[in-house]
């Protein structure tokens, strides 16, 4: 074992009663956990209308299903963000126009999103990456210049808001996941919503395609081996397990959108009130290690924020000067929970390129975000001994 302690790089909360919820959803009661959950997630983003899917991936590549009725043409994706983007597109099966991003901000950079608009692009879509929100307003105006459908994936933006509304319903279509590794979980699922009259007729030509739900025999052992193992003592054990790739950026396969499973909507209907005191806890452990970056600013610098948002800091990235990249990515770093971003561009991915029509176009954002981006956990359960190791890491770093 690589230690006897080793910390969680995220962390989503959930309780036996959570998974108990779950299981009485199983045993006849999803009904009634669906109209708990819709409501909640109604209440909560006032959207239009929604479908609940068995995971943001899914509800993604229905969404970009949609945007192709919207309008015919590619899709324009951030050149750097999660390869389950990638994914969502082979399952769409649509073309796609790379954009790069702002490293100082990890939002988009306007002039290559204006460019692939110019190119045909009729649908737009920003990622909130670690739960920094995208300055959307100057999104919103650029795309409706074009006719273009904004799809937001708040995927990592539970808890985060932009101009007083939370992340996800400001596109006119806005993608929620609920996997193991965001900051509301229901061990696995997804939400697609509809914001306003695009987003509503573009859910309405997709909706046929949803498959039935169904439960796997291995979610509720999933989410009480996610219970148990979350702690940083109890973490090792599959961290020191290759074959699970705890940690690594994959490319998957798509696979058919279902609906959200019978025990994941049950799981939901106990989780989803946690996240706004899960979210608290991140942002206040985010602006502890924020106030040891400050005063340097030489080797490590904290992605900016936009004017109106407010993170969900589902970890918190730091752009590091290249001469500290590898002690930040050292096994000691590691134990802290402290991990490096994508390992590539999307344009890169083998197997994916190929859709690229720009593949070949430089994205010297993207670029410096593969080699200089380092994320801190921010998670709830981080203990006081942790943060202060935390500390003293970035004070070594910013001398």
């Amino acid at each position: 074992m690589p230690s006897l302690r080793l910390l969680p790089p995220v962390h989503s909360p959930v309780t036996l009663a959570a998974v108990a919820s779950g299981t009485g959803a199983l045993a006849g009661g999803a009904a009634r956990a669906r109209a708990a959950v819709t409501a909640a997630l109604g209440e909560r983003f006032g959207c239009r209308d929604l479908l609940l899917t068995d995971g943001g991936t899914s509800a993604l590549a229905l969404a970009l299903c949609a945007g192709a009725q919207h309008g015919p043409g590619p899709v324009a994706l951030p050149a750097y963000c999660c390869y389950d983007i990638a994914t969502a597109a082979d399952g769409a099966g649509v073309q796609v126009l790379l954009y790069d991003l702002e490293p100082a901000t990890l939002g988009p950079d306007l002039q290559t999103l204006r460019t692939a608009l110019e190119q045909g692009a009729r649908t737009v879509v920003v990622a909130h990456l670690y739960g920094i929100p995208v300055d959307l307003g100057a999104v919103r105006n650029l795309a409706g210049r074009y006719d273009a459908l904004l799809i937001e994936d708040a995927a990592q933006g539970a808890g985060g808001s932009y101009g007083g509304r939370p992340l996800g319903s400001l596109g006119s279509l806005g993608v929620l996941s609920f996997g193991r590794g965001k900051g509301v979980t229901a061990g696995r699922g997804g939400a697609l919503l509809a914001n306003d009259d695009a987003g509503v007729a573009a859910l309405s030509t997709i909706r046929g395609r949803l498959l039935p739900a169904r439960t796997s025999g291995m979610e509720p052992i999933a989410l009480l081996t996610q219970w148990l193992l979350a702690r940083p003592s109890l973490y090792v054990i599959p961290a020191s397990l290759p074959f699970l790739g705890l940690g690594e950026t994959v490319h998957r396969p798509p696979r058919e959108p279902r609906g959200m499973s019978p025990f994941a909507l049950g799981v939901l209907r106990r989780t989803l009130p946690s996240a706004d005191g899960e979210a608290a806890t991140r942002r206040a452990h985010a602006a502890r290690l924020l106030e040891r970056l400050r005063p340097g600013g030489r080797n490590l610098e904290a992605v900016r924020v936009p004017a109106g948002g407010v993170p969900g800091y589902l970890r918190l990235p730091v752009v590091v000067a290249g001469e500290w990249r590898d002690r930040l990515r050292s096994h000691a770093a590691r134990v802290l929970g402290i991990m490096p971003g994508y390992p590539g561009r999307l344009g890169e991915l083998a197997g994916f390129g190929t859709r690229v029509r720009n593949r070949g176009a430089s994205f010297p954002g993207a670029s410096r975000l593969v080699a200089s981006l380092i994320t801190f956990p921010t998670h709830g359960l981080l203990s006081e001994p942790d943060l202060q190791a935390l500390e003293r890491m970035i004070s070594e770093r910013t001398r």
